[in-house]
């Protein structure tokens, strides 16, 4: 069992980050996004898609092909910032590197290609890439170096939730309750999250955030993760307490993604592009 559990950890480490937001996630991020883009940027959001596919069915493509097609693009999913830092250091923390460089960079490069690629294929894939990995970046312990952004920082999920009964398995790890649980443990359906965002949150918040630049949120989420990770330690339980802190997180991060992918696309689809001369 030891050897088993060893290997675990090897796994994990080896492959760096897991999944960011589960496909829960990424389908209300995307929706919220949908429901804001102007006439223009979702005309061509669907032409460079391919007819009338929602951004939510193409949500999780990204990291259906980090693990087999695309190697390549593993790192794109994230930002390796170690928790008790607060900057961000491009040199260090988006280096190239074979299976990519980070999530910064990524969304730099795919804000250009959706509108300047000449390749139809290239355009299709940066934007699927644009729309999964600005969720990426919005879940805390995707800007998380510790413990493979606390991939290895095992819990005890106690918690109900508003679904109220517990997580038939409650061992899990910090970072993947994050991806999935906390959401899972609100809606049964991710449907129904949104539109409980779209009653509340962003009700509330119905503007993105003044600033566009990835660079900006991860430092964000970065302190969210921080906070969120104050005094858990390996095995520590996550009571009712702790989803009561996190909900409002959670709902605040998926908010954010979707109106600043909008905001976005929203800028780079609806107008013409300028692209640097050939």
């Amino acid at each position: 069992m030891k050897i088993a559990a060893i290997s675990a950890v090897l796994l994990v480490t080896s492959f760096g980050q897991a999944f960011a937001w589960g496909q829960e996630g990424h389908s209300i991020i995307a929706e919220i996004a949908q429901r804001r883009l102007s006439a223009t940027a979702l005309t061509e959001v669907e032409r460079i898609l391919g007819g009338q596919v929602s951004m939510a069915s193409v949500a999780s493509w990204a990291d259906d092909v980090r693990y087999g097609t695309h190697p390549e693009t593993y790192n794109w999913h994230f930002v390796d910032i170690p928790l008790a830092d607060n900057s961000y250091d491009p040199t260090a923390q988006c280096a190239a590197d074979p299976k990519g460089d980070c999530a910064i960079a990524e969304i730099d490069r795919a804000e250009h290609e959706i509108t300047c690629a000449a390749d139809p294929v290239q355009r299709r894939d940066s934007l699927r890439y644009l729309i999964h990995i600005v969720g990426d970046i919005h879940q805390p312990f995707h800007t998380v170096a510790d413990g493979v952004g606390e991939n290895t920082l095992k819990v005890v999920v106690k918690f109900g939730g508003l679904i109220k009964s517990p997580p038939k398995v409650p061992d899990d790890d910090l970072h993947a309750v994050w991806d999935s649980t906390l959401i899972k443990q609100t809606n049964y359906a991710w449907g129904s999250y949104v539109d409980r965002l779209e009653g509340d949150w962003l009700l509330k918040h119905p503007a993105a955030s003044q600033t566009l630049d990835p660079v900006a949120w991860t430092l964000e989420a970065h302190k969210l993760a921080e906070d969120m990770a104050q005094g858990i330690g390996n095995g520590a339980t996550l009571d009712e307490a702790y989803y009561d802190k996190a909900l409002p997180v959670v709902d605040e991060q998926l908010g954010r993604a979707g109106l600043r992918l909008a905001a976005v696309l929203n800028r780079w689809l609806g107008s013409a592009p300028a692209c640097p001369l050939p």
